[in-house]
């Protein structure tokens, strides 16, 4: 059972995940800027659990799509305020060769990665960064 503080930070991710929305009609780096960064004191694993939560449930109820994507720029946004915080897009090589797509979001949150969905980067090939946005409010300027 989640305790009062798990449900009040998934309260403060769903207008976050109906803002993360926007990828399917606007580009990224505008996505990002819309978003924002938040203050709150929000640990690591609280903000990438409450991402989860919040882009699940927003997907249930209202349609939307829930995606590392999704699930990153909420995650950043919530820890942006108090964190040096870096959303990854990323692609690797498939099977089906370079007409097939496999691509990644994440995070990289005060040098560490954050990974949003378990992948296991260690017996499958890694994803190649292709575009690092800083989303941390004193680099929104850059």
């Amino acid at each position: 059972m989640p305790s009062l503080g798990e449900i009040s930070l998934v309260v403060r991710a769903l207008p976050l995940a109906r803002v993360a929305q926007a990828v399917k009609t606007t580009r990224l780096p505008e996505v990002v800027e819309r978003l924002g960064a938040r203050r709150g004191g929000v640990s690591v694993d609280d903000a990438v659990r409450a991402a989860q939560r919040a882009c699940g449930r927003w997907a249930r109820w209202f349609g939307g799509i829930d995606t590392c994507l999704t699930r990153s720029l909420v995650a950043g946004a919530l820890l942006a305020g108090d964190h040096e915080v870096v959303l990854h897009v990323g692609f690797r090589p498939t099977e089906q060769g370079a007409a097939a797509v496999d691509g990644h979001a994440w995070l990289v949150v005060d040098g560490e990665v954050v990974e949003l969905t378990g992948l296991d980067h260690e017996h499958e090939a890694p994803y190649e960064t292709t575009l690092a946005l800083p989303t941390t409010a004193a680099h929104r300027n850059v």
